[in-house]
């Protein structure tokens, strides 16, 4: 079922999906929702109050417009239109008078008959999120799912930027794997762990070894089926999502999303949902205006989680002028609500190793003494630490001999900068 929600009451977007088998949209703007009304797949209900001050006319204008498509009208008239009260329950609508988040779930469920789930099982989530290409997402996500990895952690990497798969060519993943879209089109019966398994691609080069390192294993979502299949739409997404962060035999999903974050909302969703968004941010001006604008969507939609985003500096490429520490200052004025996860040093001649090797192969491989490898050990820490999540394997520490050993290969010492 399709849930339409027109409100700014704080805490009931999360709660609402608690409810099985609903897919919520959030839109924040009237005109987003008469649109919503006017497609050609109408949802099935819209919820309204008046918590964002509508007028009582475009109130009714919404409403009239939404029995006239069909879908079906929950009205909670508790702050400024509650006068409007008797009017309303005159016209036959469902309708309440609460702005108790927790009430109107409950009230939401049982008017569309859907019961609670159980949200003991859900996995910790971490969406790597940018508002612009080529800053440095999928670059990030790497990073981090082999860090976590190399902690004995078992990460399952859900890459739902179909639009530009990066991951496919980061990890070597063979145009053979699964693709999840597949599923997706099957629709909502089939979004749950057991059927999501199949689709779980797992490469050999990322299994875990005698080492007692984890496992790295993929949702891919190839291009060419999303050319095929046309798009994702929002609502889809959102009811598989509750099947990905359900399923079991790992300790986090970490979700590369898409940077068109108006018409993919993917990470605002996860921030919603209790999630944690990590966010690149290169110090260059375009870069950081556009996590500048991320952070201003986050303020707007998801206030009260903005402690949970944390923006991973990047160290400068030659020839940028700024400073991480510059950057992390004005974040910090601007946003003091936003943490700092830490800083990745620039490694060229690591990148390009590891581009041009066959098949995959990690940086944290090919330079493990090298400032870039302690700098990704030192950020997986603060990261699970930050998620509570509870490690096997210690982090790599590194002496002064295999400090030394690696600036004379080229990869000079962590010079740590103040973030």
């Amino acid at each position: 079922m399709e849930l339409v929600i027109f409100s700014a009451l704080e805490g009931l977007h999360v709660r609402a999906e608690s409810l099985r088998d609903l897919a919520l949209l959030t839109p924040s703007r009237l005109d987003q929702v008469q649109r919503l009304l006017h497609s050609e797949q109408p949802p099935d209900a819209l919820y309204l109050d008046d918590s964002r001050s509508l007028p009582l006319p475009d109130l009714w204008r919404t409403t009239a417009l939404a029995q006239q498509m069909g879908v079906r009208v929950l009205l909670n008239l508790y702050g400024p239109a509650r006068s409007a009260l008797n009017d309303a329950q005159s016209s036959g609508m469902p309708t309440l008078s609460s702005g108790d988040p927790e009430v109107v779930v409950a009230w939401l469920g049982e008017q569309l008959g859907l019961a609670a789930q159980s949200q003991g099982s859900r996995l910790p989530v971490v969406a790597v999120g940018a508002a612009k290409g080529g800053i440095g997402k999928t670059f990030a996500t790497c990073v981090l799912a082999e860090g976590l990895r190399r902690r004995g952690l078992r990460v399952l990497v859900w890459d739902s930027d179909i639009s530009n798969p990066g991951l496919v060519p980061a990890f070597r993943v063979p145009s053979s794997a699964p693709s999840y879209l597949h599923l997706i089109q099957r629709g909502p019966a089939h979004w749950n762990p057991g059927d999501i398994r199949p689709f779980i691609y797992t490469p050999d080069s990322t299994r875990g070894g005698e080492t007692g390192w984890g496992q790295i294993d993929f949702l891919i979502g190839s291009h060419s089926v999303a050319r095929a299949e046309h798009d994702v739409r929002l609502p889809d997404w959102q009811g598989f999502f509750n099947g990905v962060v359900s399923a079991e035999g790992y300790d986090l999903v970490l979700i590369d999303t898409p940077p068109d974050y108006l018409r993919r909302p993917y990470a605002t969703h996860v921030l919603q949902q209790g999630g944690t968004v990590i966010l690149p941010a290169p110090p260059g001006a375009r870069e950081r205006m556009g996590v500048g604008h991320l952070l201003d969507h986050f303020r707007e939609h998801a206030p009260d989680r903005l402690d949970q985003c944390l923006l991973l500096f990047m160290e400068p490429e030659r020839g940028v002028t700024s400073r991480v520490s510059e950057v992390a200052s004005l974040f910090a004025r601007r946003y003091p609500q936003v943490q700092a996860l830490g800083t990745l040093p620039r490694s060229p001649r690591l990148a390009s190793m590891a581009d041009e090797h066959d098949g995959y192969v990690s940086m944290l491989d090919l330079g493990p003494h090298s400032a870039f490898s302690h700098a990704t050990h030192q950020i997986t820490d603060t990261l699970c630490t930050r998620l509570g999540l509870s490690t096997r394997l210690p982090m790599p520490r590194l002496n002064a001999w295999q400090r030394w050993m690696a600036n004379v290969k080229g990869d000079r010492p962590l010079n740590p900068v103040a973030a």
